[in-house]
């Protein structure tokens, strides 16, 4: 083994493999659209797009497009291991009681019009 390999780049290279090993299921499965909804904790402050409230919490709502290792989960939250556990859980439940606020956040998870364009399909391998 080269002696210049850390634990931080072997974890690293675990990782990318296991991401790598993943490309041959991704490639048999659609895009699917969700609402992306994010909790960001700027308790010094934001910016004029970032506007937190009292308790320095920001919350953000956006269409994205991804691809799904197994099912397609209805719900996803992923949480950063640095993030603090009460933070996480106050920002969950601000995010939680803003969809049921605003049902049409929804409309977020519908299928863009932005991906129905027609494009140059002819280097797609299938």
């Amino acid at each position: 083994m080269d002696a210049k390999l850390t634990e931080f780049t072997i974890a690293d290279y675990q990782i990318r493999k296991q991401f790598a090993d993943k490309l041959a299921h991704y490639a048999r499965k659609n895009p699917k659209q969700f609402l992306q909804m994010d909790g960001f904790y700027l308790p010094d402050g934001g910016d004029d797009l970032m506007n937190p409230d009292d308790e320095g919490d920001c919350l953000q709502a956006i269409s994205t497009v991804e691809l799904m290792y197994m099912f397609g989960a209805t719900v996803r939250v992923l949480i950063g291991s640095d993030a603090d556990r009460m933070v996480a859980v106050r920002q969950l439940q601000k995010l939680a009681e803003w969809l049921e606020v605003n049902p049409d956040l929804m409309n977020l998870a519908e299928p863009a019009a932005l991906y129905d364009n027609e494009f140059d399909d002819s280097d797609i391998p299938f």
